[in-house]
């Protein structure tokens, strides 16, 4: 009887730590743990302009980027908090080390000997109003100008006037 009863006692204390990630919206990337205890914050009536750096390269050539699946965390964060779809505006900039990313998967596959394992997460993002741009500083430093891109990233002449633009225009920079 102690043994039955010391068992359901670790069932009941782990069962905060056995919970599985839920995809809102985008469901290619940026899982969420559900927070039933968590005190609202998010202002369902307010309009979120966020602007999202993503600077930092893939841990490795056939994985998705972590900084990427964190936007995609972002939006689904927002949908299960309320938000209308229509109240938030998300803009992602890709630059520096996470530059080869934007590659068509072609051109990636060239590059890095398989498919752009993040073709799939930046098109769904990108289907649900995600805006992208790439630093054309950055594809000119990494000699990826001539190179095919992802048709749903746009090139701008540098990430650091991206930044500033935005900022300027009342977006939250989010640094993943």
């Amino acid at each position: 009887m102690n043994k039955v009863l010391l068992l359901l006692c670790i069932l009941l204390a782990t069962k905060g730590f056995s919970q599985t990630k839920v995809f809102p919206v985008i469901k290619s990337g940026g899982g969420m743990f559900e927070v039933p205890e968590a005190t609202p914050v998010a202002d369902k009536k307010m309009k979120y302009k966020i602007i999202v750096d993503l600077s930092k390269a893939s841990d490795k050539p056939d994985s998705v980027n972590a900084s990427l699946d964190k936007l995609a965390r972002l939006v689904n964060l927002h949908a299960e908090a309320g938000i209308p779809k229509e109240n938030i505006d998300v803009v992602g900039v890709f630059h520096f080390l996470a530059t080869p990313i934007i590659l068509e998967d072609e051109a990636y596959k060239k590059k890095f000997g398989i498919p752009n394992p993040n073709t799939a997460l930046i098109n769904e993002l990108a289907k649900n109003g995600v805006k992208f741009f790439v630093c054309g500083q950055s594809l000119r430093a990494r000699k990826l100008v001539d190179e095919k891109r992802n048709a749903n990233i746009k090139v701008a002449q540098s990430a650091l006037i991206t930044f500033s633009t935005f900022q300027n225009k009342g977006y939250a920079l989010i640094l993943p």
